[in-house]
Order: structure tokens, then sequence, then C-alpha cells
């Protein structure tokens, strides 16, 4: 008996040590559990406090929005000071005493502008933005296109980038820089209003030019037509007196055919294929039956110009140029002109008849006083 009681208590005892050292190692792990989870609470306000990064914040409106960009201001900076006030000490009676050129060689000081600006003139002085002053000379002129080239004794001077008048658009911005009235510099903004004028009751041999709503005045003439681009795509020449909002430019190519004979030949010449034309009337279109949607009828031939030589006859109706369908007068006028450039004919489709016919017609370069003479 006295064994089993002995047997019996050192078993309760290897029990209740076994129990013991469970609790203890119980305890011991569940305080570890503690340890960790305490320094995961740690780390976690460490690294990622309150004002994370990746927390997204919507942007504050400003109490007033800043304006936008006004994009003519640098280009008013930079063509401005190619942009030069002209006068004369002795302008011819009923002419002006000032107005506005266009320097557009910087290395020679060659400067272009309108011919009325010089016409009678004895001595003309250029006034550059910066306030130098310069006696001019006058290289060559042509009354009938409103043109003249002068040039000035310096060199380096700013100058303007000639565009191309051809890509603008009705509708399209347009600023004129001139000196209107004497003030130097004046920026007027507006649109073009329409291509291919004519002011032929104005004394000016050109019917292709760019109207445009922007304020000219007397003293713009010379100055410059510039697009957004910062190109000049036109030279100011006249306002229509007693309208508002009616301008008109000489296109930029013209200008720059003109400027070149001026300079290498000393008399400007037109390329010509020797028609007059206009824009078939709708009415009269489907009276004859023309099979395009817009086409030129030629309403007179010149005798010895390139058209009655390749045989084109008054009545004829241009359909298409080059294999292209007709858009507008200027279309023709613009083919002429590249042709012409290029040495090369231009490929007419006329409809005559009721039948198409394609002829080749190389223009010619025509002196415009030849012309006048006709």
């Amino acid at each position: 008996m006295r064994e089993r009681s002995a047997w019996r208590e050192i078993m309760l005892w290897l029990v209740g040590v076994l129990v013991g050292a469970g609790l203890v190692n119980l305890g011991r792990w569940i305080e570890r559990q503690e340890v960790q989870f305490r320094q995961t609470q740690n780390q976690s306000l460490k690294f990622q406090p309150v004002s994370a990064p990746r927390i997204e914040r919507t942007p504050e409106t400003p109490a007033h929005p800043p304006s936008t960009i006004d994009f003519w201001v640098p280009i008013v900076e930079k063509v401005g000071k190619a942009v030069v006030s002209i006068e004369s000490e002795e302008p011819s009676p009923g002419s002006q005493n000032a107005g506005s050129g266009i320097i557009f060689d910087g290395k020679r000081g060659l400067i272009v502008t309108n011919y009325h600006v010089t016409e009678g003139a004895r001595n003309l002085t250029v006034i550059l933005k910066d306030g130098r002053r310069f006696k001019a000379k006058i290289l060559g002129s042509e009354p009938h296109v409103d043109i003249a080239v002068l040039q000035i004794p310096a060199n380096d001077l700013p100058e303007a980038k000639f565009g191309s008048s051809e890509e603008l658009k009705e509708g399209a911005w347009v600023i004129a820089i001139g000196n209107p009235f004497g003030f130097s510099n004046s920026v007027t903004v507006g649109v073009v209003s329409a291509k291919g004028r004519s002011l032929r009751d104005e004394g000016i041999l050109l019917d292709d030019l760019i109207q445009t709503d922007a304020a000219i005045n007397p003293g713009n003439s010379g100055g410059a037509l510039v697009n957004s681009r910062g190109e000049v795509v036109g030279i100011n020449v006249a306002m229509r007196p007693g309208a508002q909002g009616i301008a008109f430019a000489i296109p930029i190519e013209t200008v720059k055919d003109v400027v070149e004979q001026l300079l290498q030949h000393k008399e400007v010449r037109l390329p010509m294929l020797g028609v007059l034309y206009e824009m078939l009337p709708e009415d009269e279109k489907k009276r004859m039956g023309v099979p395009s949607e817009r086409a030129l009828i030629i309403r007179e031939v010149t005798s010895g110009l390139p058209a009655e030589k390749a045989g084109v006859r008054a009545g004829d109706v241009i359909v298409a140029l080059n294999d292209k369908p007709i858009r507008d007068t200027n279309h023709l006028r613009y083919e002429v002109r590249k042709a012409a450039r290029l040495n090369k004919p231009v490929k007419l489709r006329l409809f005559r008849k009721g039948s198409l016919v394609e002829i080749l017609v190389k223009p010619e370069w025509v002196p415009i006083r030849q012309l006048l003479q006709r």
C-alpha cells in the first residue's frame, strides 16, 4: 500500500512539473507575440505617417486663375524690330510724307515698301525701332504694282521672315504692323476677310489682294501683314476711304517676285498666259452643261501671248489645272506663277462645245510696261 501511495505521489509530481513547464512556455510565447505586435505598430507609425505621399489631394483652385498666354506678344516683339518708319522731306503734291517699310535683308540693309510712300521724294529717311536714322536710296520701283526697294548704309539688322500667302485661309488671324499717323510700330489685329480682291480703280495693277479687317490707316502703307506663325504674308497697301474694317495688302508671293526682278532686271515682268477670265456663274454652267463643280470661263485671249499660240479660245471653260479640279481664280494665278518660276508649262483641261480638251501652255514673263501699251 505504501509503495502504491509513493508512486501516486511521484506521478502527481511529474504531472505538476509538466503542467507548470507548459504554462511557463505558454506565458513566454504570449509575451513574445505582444512584443512583436507592439513593434509592428511602432513601425507602421514610423513609415506611414498621416501625410504619406500616396494620399491624393485635390489641387486648390486659385481665386483669380492666370490669364492665357497672348501668342501675339513674342511675334510683335520679333517682327516689330524689322518694321521701319520712312519719312520724306519733299513729297510730291498730294502724296504723303510718312510710311512704313520692312527689312527683308539685314546684311545688305534692304527694305521693301510701297511705291507711293517714295513717290516724288528727293530725300528719304529710314528710322529703325531703336531710334537710329539713315538716309535711304531707291534701288528700284514699279508704280503699277506699288512696290519699291530701298537700301540704307547699315548691316546686321533685324529682318522679317517671309511666309506664304497661298496657304492663307479666309478667317485666319493676322496683325498689321506699321506707323499710322506717325505712331511708330503700331499693332492692329484682325482676320483675313477675302483673297483675290482687285483695286484697279485705285491705280494698282493687282487683282489678287488680301482683304483684312485689321485697321490700316495712312502711314501703315508698306508695313507688314503677319500671320500667327510670325511670318510676313503681305505688304499693307491701302484702305477703302469712308469704310470701316476694309483694308488691303499685296500678297507676299507677288512682293517677292517684284523685289527679285527690280534687283536683277530693274524692271518688273509678270508671268502671263494672256487670258482674261472669271469664275463661271452657276446658271451659265448649267446652261453649258459643264461637268465640274467649279470652273473658270475665258472671256478674252490676248493676241501674241502664249494662250493664243497654244490654241486657247475665248469661251473655253477651264475645269482643271495640272489634273486638279479648279478651286477659284487664285488657283490659276498660283499655278501660272509656279510654272513660270520653274520654266514649265501649265496643263489646262478645257470644256469646249461639249467636249474636254487638254492643252499645255507655257507662261511668258512679260514686262509690265509692255502690257500697259496693249
